[in-house]
C-alpha cells in the first residue's frame, strides 16, 4: 500500500513533469504562471500568488505576475522596495522565507500585506546564473506553511527560473525587434533587404506605398520588378554589383518624367564573412537637385553679371565711336561722285552692313547690361492678371499674323503682389514671345493664374500663399538633353543672328529678384510650359 509520503513524491514529480511540459511550450510568462499557480494549488493552498522580477539597477521588485481575488492595491506592475520586506531579504541572502504569522512583524514593511489580511507567507528566490526574482505564496490564514511546503516549492522553482529567464530573454528580442521594426518603418525613404538570390525579404512602409504592395506580396519579387514599378528603367543590374563584390556600391538613376534617384547598396555578411543579404536605400533627390540647380545657376549668373557689367561698359563707348564714323560714311556715300567711281561701288552696302550689325552689338550689350545690373523700378502693389493683359496687347499682333491662338484662364480672385511692373512686364513678354517663336502656325498658347501654397525651391517660403503663373503652348518641345541648359546665359537654340541667349537669364534673373521661382516642364513634339511663382504681396524690406 502506497504511504503519504510517497504520495507526496509522486504528486512533485507529477507537478515537475507538468511543469517542464509547459516550459517546452511556451514562452509566455503570464501562460506558464496560470497554469503552474493552478498546478500548485492542488498541493498547497493560497489566496494570492505573485511572481516578482528583480531589478538590480532600481534596487526594487516589480510584480510582474500575479494570481489572486482579493481586493488588493499590490498589482501587476506596481514596485516594492527590496529593503524592510521578507521578499527583499529572500533577494538578499537567496534563500526561502517563511512569514508563519504576520502579526509577528520580521519586516516593517510587510505590514502592507497584513493591512490587506494576509497573515502568513512563503517566499521562494528564482535563480538562473543570477538572481532574478521571488516567488512568493500568501494566505489570509496564520501558520499556513511550514517547512514541508518548501520540498514541493524549492524544485518547482529551478523550474520556474528556467521559464521566467526563457521569458525575459524572448520578451527582450521581442522588444528589439519592434524597435528594429519601427525604426526601419520610420524612414521616409525606400529601403529594402534581399537575400543573397536577389529575392526581397524585408520592405519598409515607404516602398510599400510607393510599389502598391503588401508585406506579403512583396516578399520575393526581384530587383529590377520593384525598379519598375518605381518607374525607373534598368538596363543593366544594378543590384548584382553588391552580391558579387561584395561592396558598397552607389547609383544615380533616372525615372520617369525627369525625376532622378540616388541608390545605395550595402553587404550583410555572417560572422564568417560570408554575404547572406543585401541592404539597398533607394532616395528620391529630384527636388534636392532642383535646388542645387537653382543655387549653381543663381551663383553663375551673379559672377557673369559683374562680369558682364565691366565688358558691356568697356565695349560700348569704342562701338559709339565706330557707329558715329558709319553714319559719317554712310553720308559721305551718297556723294554722286563716289559712286561714279568703279572701285566704290560695293562700298555702300558695306558700310551698310557695317552700321547694321554695329547697332545688333549695342543690342547685346543693352541686354547684357539690363541682365547684369540690378532692377532699376519701383516695386508697387499690382495685379497681375491686369499686367498680363498689357502683355498680350502688346503681342497680339504678332500672335494674329503667325495665326497663333492665345486662351487667357485666369483666376480673378487673386491677392495682388509686390513687385516692379516694368520688370514682369519684360519677364512675360519674353516668355510668351519665345512661346510664339517655337510653335508652328496656327498653334496655341494658354496663359494660366492661380493660387498655390509655398515657392518651389525656396524653404525659407514653403509656408505662405502664393501665385502661379503658367504659359503653356504647342510648339516643337525641349530637348531632355538641353532643358537644363534654358537658364543659361548665352544658350540659345534659335539660328546664328537671332537669339542672343539672354532672355530666359534675364527672366530667371527677374523672377530670383522677386523671391519667386521658374521651372520648365517640357516633351518634344507635344509643347512646353513655363511656371512662374510670386509670393503674394511679400515686401523686399
Amino acid at each position: 500500500m502506497e504511504t503519504a509520503s510517497e504520495k507526496d513524491n509522486l504528486a512533485i514529480f507529477n507537478l515537475i513533469s507538468e511543469l517542464s511540459g509547459i516550459i517546452n511550450s511556451s514562452l509566455s510568462i503570464g501562460t506558464v504562471f496560470r497554469i503552474m499557480v493552478s498546478e500548485i494549488r492542488k498541493l498547497i493552498g493560497y489566496n494570492r500568488a505573485s511572481l516578482l522580477l528583480f531589478n538590480e539597477k532600481e534596487n526594487n521588485l516589480l510584480i510582474f505576475a500575479l494570481d489572486t481575488e482579493m481586493n488588493t492595491i499590490m498589482k501587476k506592475g506596481v514596485k516594492a522596495p527590496v529593503e524592510g520586506t521578507s521578499a527583499g531579504w529572500v533577494i538578499r541572502h537567496n534563500q526561502p522565507w517563511i512569514n508563519r504569522d504576520l502579526d509577528n512583524l520580521a519586516f516593517p514593511l510587510d505590514r502592507k500585506l497584513r493591512d490587506e489580511g494576509i497573515r502568513s507567507t512563503i517566499s521562494i528566490p528564482l535563480v538562473h546564473d543570477k538572481i532574478l526574482g521571488v516567488f512568493n505564496l500568501d494566505s489570509i490564514h496564520p501558520e499556513q506553511y511550514s517547512e514541508k511546503d518548501l520540498q514541493i516549492l524549492l524544485p518547482v522553482a529551478k523550474h520556474i527560473s528556467i521559464a521566467l529567464e526563457n521569458a525575459l530573454l524572448f520578451q527582450e528580442i521581442s522588444r528589439e525587434k519592434k524597435e528594429w521594426e519601427r525604426t526601419f518603418d520610420s524612414i521616409t525613404d525606400m529601403v529594402w533587404i534581399e537575400n543573397n538570390r536577389q529575392e526581397v525579404i524585408r520592405a519598409n512602409h515607404t516602398l510599400l506605398k510607393k510599389v502598391g504592395l503588401s508585406a506579403v506580396q512583396i516578399a520575393g519579387r526581384r530587383c529590377d520588378e520593384i525598379f519598375g514599378r518605381i518607374g525607373i528603367a534598368i538596363r543593366e543590374p544594378v543590384c548584382a554589383a553588391t552580391m558579387s563584390g561584395m561592396r558598397q556600391s552607389f547609383r544615380e538613376l533616372k525615372g520617369t518624367g525627369g525625376s532622378i534617384f540616388h541608390f545605395w547598396a550595402y553587404p550583410l555578411t555572417d560572422e564568417e564573412g560570408k554575404l547572406y543579404a543585401a541592404v539597398h536605400y533607394l532616395k528620391d533627390v529630384s527636388a534636392q537637385k532642383g535646388l542645387e540647380q537653382q543655387l549653381i545657376r543663381s551663383d553663375r549668373l551673379a559672377s557673369l553679371g559683374t562680369l558682364v557689367a565691366g565688358i558691356a561698359h568697356e565695349i560700348n563707348n569704342p562701338l559709339g565711336i565706330i557707329a558715329g564714323y558709319s553714319e559719317a560714311l554712310l553720308e559721305r556715300a551718297g556723294d554722286k561722285r563716289l559712286r561714279d567711281v568703279p572701285e566704290f561701288e560695293d562700298f555702300p552696302e558695306y558700310l551698310e552692313t557695317i552700321h547694321n550689325e554695329i547697332f545688333r552689338c549695342k543690342d547685346i550689350l543693352r541686354s547684357l547690361l539690363d541682365f547684369a545690373r540690378p532692377s532699376a523700378g519701383t516695386c508697387r502693389e499690382i495685379d497681375i492678371n491686369e499686367l498680363i493683359k498689357e502683355v498680350i496687347l502688346l503681342v497680339n499682333h504678332r500672335a494674329k499674323r503667325l495665326n497663333h491662338n492665345i486662351e487667357l484662364r485666369l483666376n480673378r480672385d487673386l491677392p495682388r503682389i509686390f513687385a516692379d511692373p516694368g520688370s514682369l512686364r519684360q519677364l512675360f513678354m519674353n516668355i510668351i514671345m519665345n512661346s510664339m517663336y517655337f510653335t508652328p502656325e496656327r498653334g496655341s498658347i494658354v496663359i494660366t493664374s492661380g493660387m498655390s501654397h509655398g515657392i518651389h525651391g525656396k524653404r525659407f517660403l514653403e509656408d505662405i500663399p502664393s501665385i502661379t503663373v503658367s504659359v503653356s503652348d504647342t510648339g516643337s518641345g525641349i530637348s531632355p538633353a538641353i532643358i537644363e541648359k534654358i537658364f543659361d546665359p548665352f544658350f540659345t537654340t534659335k539660328p546664328v543672328g537671332e537669339g542672343t541667349g539672354l532672355g530666359l537669364s534675364i527672366c530667371h534673373k527677374i523672377v530670383e529678384d522677386h523671391n519667386g521661382s521658374i521651372d520648365v516642364a517640357s516633351e518634344e513634339g507635344k509643347g512646353t510650359a513655363f511656371s512662374i511663382q510670386f509670393p503674394a504681396q511679400l515686401r523686399h524690406d
